[in-house]
């Protein structure tokens, strides 16, 4: 029998998806997130030590930082062994491909090398979910652990559902199953961050284990209340909260006109059989306005309408006159 997971969509979550999808349109191509490497390489810092923080480990930003950049740091050796093999970790996010178990067992592999004797591999016995010396939740017998992500991994390959609720989705049966002996946390995460770069390659610098980070008991009370439930709104809700809070710094728009024609490009990458009609009732404007708008970005060349006027659909490219290298 085919995966699927215990979920129904909400009001809350459909909202939080619509607000996210927005704040991404206004990643303007020429802000620092998207063209600076200075600011993406403190984000990935960032994200680095709030990951692992999460995970115990005690050494302060700044320590991580100078490991990231090569230098000696005194220390606990697995501390700083930790955020060493959680750089090359991140820094394979763009040759992997997020619906391949080989390549999670290869990333464990790098993330936990050293730190473990089965890095790279399943475990083979049963573990729990703690916070501090409170289980949590029992993992999947171990037995079966293969089989239950097999098709976890099916079916977010397979889906059509959100990519925001996808990820979500796998973060917290990832956790559920709990596949590793050790390590399930910050590979929980770093595949959620996968799955949302794939979405939109910039959201693979947004420090979504920052927002964790600050709001870390409502983490493990969130997995707590969806696994006692049996179901994950309650989680992908916390989830879709903390990407907003990851994103918010940073999607401000250079005015109201790129920030009304990000929403446009929002609208029709999320909606691509809607209506100029439903375009104008999202944006809150006139039918005419709208129609100007979509004129402009078809001059443009960012929004295209392929098939019939009834029956086709919009495409949004990549918008290479703003975007810089």
């Amino acid at each position: 029998m085919a995966y699927e997971p215990s979920f129904e969509r909400t009001d809350v979550i459909d909202a939080l998806c619509m607000e996210i999808a927005e704040l991404v349109g206004m990643l303007s191509p020429q802000a620092p997130l998207s063209t600076s490497p200075t600011l993406r390489r403190e984000l990935r810092i960032r994200t680095i030590y709030s990951s692992l923080v999460i995970e115990g480990n005690k050494l302060d930003e700044s320590a991580v930082s100078a490991i990231i950049d090569g230098k000696r740091v005194l220390g606990d050796q697995r501390d700083i062994l930790e955020v060493e093999n959680a750089r090359t970790a991140y820094d394979l996010i763009p040759e992997l491909d997020p619906h391949s178990l080989e390549d999670l067992l290869r990333v464990h592999r790098v993330m936990m090398g050293g730190l473990v004797p089965d890095a790279g591999r399943f475990r083979s016995g049963n573990v729990g979910v703690f916070n501090g010396g409170t289980l949590i939740h029992a993992g999947t017998p171990a037995a079966y652990v293969p089989e239950v992500m097999g098709g976890l991994f099916e079916w977010v390959h397979a889906t059509r559902m959100h990519p925001l609720i996808v990820s979500c989705i796998f973060h917290f049966e990832f956790e559920f199953c709990h596949p590793f002996s050790d390590g399930n946390g910050r590979m929980g995460r770093l595949w959620h961050t996968l799955l949302l770069s794939r979405w939109r390659p910039v959201l693979a610098w947004v420090p979504i284990e920052s927002a964790i980070r600050r709001r870390q008991a409502g983490y493990y009370e969130a997995l707590a209340r969806s696994g006692a439930a049996g179901l994950c709104e309650d989680f992908v809700e916390f989830m879709l909260e903390a990407i907003r809070e990851a994103i918010l710094p940073y999607a401000r728009p250079v005015s109201a006109a790129d920030a009304e024609r990000a929403r446009a490009l929002a609208f029709f990458r999320d909606n691509t059989r809607s209506t100029v009609a439903q375009l104008a009732q999202h944006l809150g404007c006139s039918k005419r306005s709208a129609e100007r708008m979509v004129a402009r970005l078809k001059e443009e060349g960012v929004l295209e309408r392929q098939g019939s006027p009834r029956s086709g659909s919009w495409t949004v490219h990549v918008d290479h006159n703003s975007a810089h290298s």
